[in-house]
């Protein structure tokens, strides 16, 4: 209903000529960027004036001039947008749009100090392929309910990405997450492409107009990597070297995919330098820290990362190296088979082996001596039949005259 009132006005001040102001509060050395209205689209090619009582632009071909920037919306048509940059305090007036028509829009640019709300600037280191989160916070309670926004500085124009407008919170690698501060932006697969300038930022409640509250400059860097596979139960250490003029003096190792946000384990700070699990040992002449994880067990498994906490509270903790754990369960060897007594009965199966010819019945003892019998008479009958004819022929012999 808000959003309907202010549309509204905003048409019925076009409309009769008369003056729609909004209120805009911007941050010193940051920027606003607020829109004119054409009534039609060949107002793009009309002259534009952007007068302040000490300062008048005309603009008949979009571009710089100094600290602002005029520009068509590619967007809309009927828009045209005005960016002032390194705002100060003399850029804390009254501004008005005025197109070659009797239609007037002022916006008040009102500069806030860092209790209000406005943040120095940020510089943040992300690592390539890793993951990385830029913190948006909002301290003043006024500012819950207003709309927020995330860009990146393109050419001078802060394209956005994210803001809480949209119920969209994912936009291809960067993802918003709502806080009960304001919001983050974690950037997942970091490249070098993704190195740049970077604004938080509030709009105005009719939408229209936007002003910068935090700048975050991006540096994307390589890391070295390491990978260990190990099992469980097992003790590993490994080492992580800081090659730095100024060596830190608070190291520590932490775990998860985002070292931006992870979590710490072990810090030289602490006594001993050990928690029990985790332990560290800084070698302050070799510029060396050995870190030693003991009884591993499967949670173990992730990213550890090993760094340094800095003292300059504009940039983020500085890191040395990534090393990529998996730990395993203890491999155990198959157990040897099982020797089995042969048994009378089958076991039942599953599968019905082919049917087989049953073996011949085995002979019982009776049976076994008539057949030795037959086996003799077999034998001894052609012999007998031979003597015989032997017998015959001598005796007919012996009888011959």
């Amino acid at each position: 209903m808000n959003n309907m009132r202010s549309f509204l006005l905003l048409v019925l001040s076009l409309l009769t000529g008369c003056e729609a102001t909004s209120e805009l509060r911007g941050c010193a050395g940051g920027w606003i960027e607020f829109m004119c209205n054409y009534s039609t689209t060949t107002g793009q090619n009309q002259s534009f004036v952007i007068e302040s009582p000490h300062l008048i632009i005309e603009d008949r071909s979009k571009g710089w001039d100094g600290r602002f920037h005029l520009y068509n919306d590619t967007k809309n048509e009927k828009v045209k947008l005005l960016v002032i940059k390194q705002l100060s305090v003399k850029d804390a007036w009254k501004y008005s749009c005025k197109p070659d028509t009797r239609q007037t829009y002022s916006v008040k640019v009102n500069l806030t100090d860092g209790k209000n709300g406005c943040q120095e600037p940020f510089n943040q280191t992300a690592y390539r392929t890793a993951k990385t989160t830029i913190i948006c916070d909002y301290p003043e309670n006024k500012d819950k309910s207003r709309l927020k926004f995330f860009c990146k500085d393109t050419n001078g124009i802060c394209e956005e990405i994210l803001s809480t407008e949209s119920s969209k919170s994912l936009n291809k690698r960067f993802t918003l997450t709502s806080t009960k501060r304001g919001f983050n932006i974690s950037i997942s697969n970091v490249s070098s492409d993704d190195a740049g300038v970077y604004w938080c930022g509030l709009k105005s409640n009719d939408k229209y107009h936007r002003a910068a509250r935090k700048k975050i400059q991006l540096e994307v860097q390589g890391i070295t990597n390491f990978t260990r596979s190990s099992t469980v139960g097992q003790n590993i250490s490994y080492w992580c070297k800081y090659q730095t003029n100024n060596p830190p003096t608070d190291k520590f190792i932490c775990k998860g995919e985002d070292p931006s946000i992870c979590q710490h384990l072990v810090s030289t700070t602490q006594p001993n330098m050990d928690n029990g699990k985790f332990s560290m040992k800084d070698d302050t002449g070799k510029r060396n820290i050995t870190i030693t994880v003991r009884n591993l067990t499967t949670d173990d498994t992730g990213t550890y990362w090993c760094g340094a906490e800095t003292t300059d509270k504009g940039r983020s903790n500085l890191f040395f190296n990534r090393l990529l754990m998996t730990v395993v369960p203890p491999s155990t060897p198959e157990p040897p088979p099982v020797p089995t007594t042969q048994s009378t009965t089958a076991p039942a199966q599953s599968h019905v082996p082919p049917s087989t010819p049953e073996p011949p019945p085995v002979p019982t003892t009776q049976s076994h001596g008539w057949l030795q019998a037959v086996k003799i008479v077999i034998i001894c009958l052609p012999v007998l039949l031979m003597l015989r004819v032997l017998i015959s022929v001598l005796m007919k012999k012996c009888l011959r005259p």
